[in-house]
């Protein structure tokens, strides 16, 4: 499978980040404070968590093998919740992204977007996060806030050409030009999906029908 814009370090760097974070409030109360009890990530649950991210999107099955994946990451959102409650906000940024990631395989959507849009006020260069850039496209693709859709979609596939979710892009395009009724640019990204070889959530199948529709709208709307 082709690489994705950002690698599992960045997410792994983050989770270990969390566990330092974790560490300075143990030592806050065990100098005595009185806290209620808060939820903590085991180090084997962190290196899990760091290879979880928006790419997994569509093809994490809560229903069949993976309840554990489903809560794990309910328990990841409870801890950085928490931890970003007691830090008041002040932590890095890569904890708002990576809460962004967790709600959105969860579909939670607005606790996704709003965990990513802290991490587009708070990271400067969220740009070259294309992982980011595509979680972001699909919580406004699941609003059909298009405009916006669109223009993270397309900034995924300028910094990493060759991400490995490139496909499940240009379909979610060729759905959003045909609405728009630009058949030409739909058609364009419906037939790179075809030719893009890696896993999608729709089969090639399903993606020819979306092409015959998008054919048979076309002519409808010349013979109006």
């Amino acid at each position: 499978m082709k690489s994705c814009g950002v690698s599992l370090a960045t997410a792994a760097a983050a989770a270990a980040a969390f566990g330092d974070e974790e560490k300075k409030m143990a030592a806050g109360k065990a100098s005595g404070e009185s806290e209620e009890a808060s939820p903590s990530l085991t180090a084997e649950e962190r290196e899990v968590l760091g290879g979880l991210d928006s790419r997994l999107f569509g093809f994490v099955r809560f229903h069949e093998d993976g309840a554990r994946t489903k809560a794990l990451l309910g328990k990841a959102v409870r801890c950085y919740e928490s931890l970003i409650l007691k830090a008041e906000g002040k932590v890095d940024s890569d904890f708002f992204c990576q809460l962004g990631h967790f709600n959105l395989l969860l579909e939670d959507y607005p606790k996704a977007l709003s965990a990513y849009q802290r991490y587009y006020s708070l990271q400067s260069d969220y740009w070259k996060n294309a992982a980011f850039l595509y979680g972001l496209g699909l919580v406004y693709f699941h609003y059909n806030a298009f405009q916006w859709a669109i223009k993270a979609f397309q900034e995924v596939l300028y910094v990493d050409p060759s991400f490995c979710r490139a496909k499940e892009i240009h379909l979610r395009l060729g759905l959003m030009f045909k609405v728009n009724t630009d058949y030409e640019s739909s058609l364009k990204h419906f037939q790179l999906a075809l030719v893009d070889c890696n896993p999608c959530t729709l089969s090639n199948a399903e993606i020819q029908f979306h092409i015959a529709h998008l054919y048979e709208t076309q002519v409808g709307c010349i013979t109006l």
